[in-house]
């Protein structure tokens, strides 16, 4: 009996060490304290997997056709792959009432896009100027005093439990948030959908931030564009910091120059 006591007091021991050690995440109140936090996250990340999901009607002009029709976006989606040590990233996406329109994008030494009307293999652009890490226009955003979240009732989320935000974005504060990127204008992307103005819109943000780690898990972003219609967006960040590669595609899957 002795002998039995002795070797459970050390398997005893270990729980309750490992229980203490479970227990140690200090919670934040403070909603300024939070997105802080998160920002500092974000910027010390080295990869994230990011799914992305769109529902809602937008008026665009497809065709170039000087005339704008409401289109229902609901059920498009993109995933994407960012090596955000080395800027680099590979997504796809879909947008099955623009056409049927789906592509795959990589971003390493060039930009590649290819797409299911633009036909079989990768077009190249050149990256203008320095390449940007993929996340700095929401690690900016994220970083920012002056939004004044609100924080709401924590909830379940893929890492156990969140952080609630929410905060306003208006047309001032969507600049600095779109600022950076993958070092192309849209307009030289080969993706013949030409993309809705922004510079007067409001989103309203909510986002769930892991209480243990601090990091994004997941943001819903619905954007109001006035007389363009409304746009609900939702992202999940989940494989942070997991090994990730990219390179470019093969040469003989990328269309010549010439």
């Amino acid at each position: 009996m002795r002998f039995t006591r002795l070797a459970i007091a050390p398997l005893l021991a270990a729980l309750v060490l490992a229980a203490c050690q479970g227990s140690s995440v200090k919670l934040l109140s403070d909603p300024n304290e939070i997105l802080a936090a998160a920002a500092t996250s974000t910027a010390a990340a080295t990869s994230v997997h990011v799914d992305l999901t769109a529902d809602g009607k937008v008026a665009l002009d497809p065709l170039g056709t000087g005339s704008a029709t409401p289109i229902d976006l609901s059920g498009s989606t993109a995933n994407a792959d960012l090596d955000l040590q080395n800027s680099k990233l590979h997504a796809t996406f879909s947008a099955p009432s623009l056409f049927n329109l789906a592509g795959d994008v990589i971003v390493a030494d060039a930009i590649y896009v290819k797409t299911t009307l633009t036909g079989p293999k990768y077009r190249s652009i050149p990256l203008n100027g320095e390449r940007q890490q993929p996340l700095k226009g929401l690690t900016d955003l994220l970083a920012r005093s002056d939004l004044k979240p609100t924080k709401g009732a924590d909830a379940p989320c893929a890492g156990g439990t969140c952080y609630t935000l929410t905060l306003t974005l208006k047309p001032g504060d969507l600049a600095p948030a779109a600022s950076g990127g993958i070092g192309a204008t849209p307009s030289a992307l080969p993706v013949p959908v030409q993309l809705p103005d922004l510079s007067n819109s409001t989103v309203d943000l909510t986002l769930h931030i892991d209480q243990a780690t601090t990091r994004v898990s997941d943001a819903t972003a619905v954007v109001d564009l006035g007389d363009l219609g409304k746009l609900t967006v939702q992202g999940t960040f989940t494989k942070w910091n997991e090994p990730v590669q990219i390179a470019p595609p093969p040469a003989d899957q990328v269309e010549s120059a010439g």
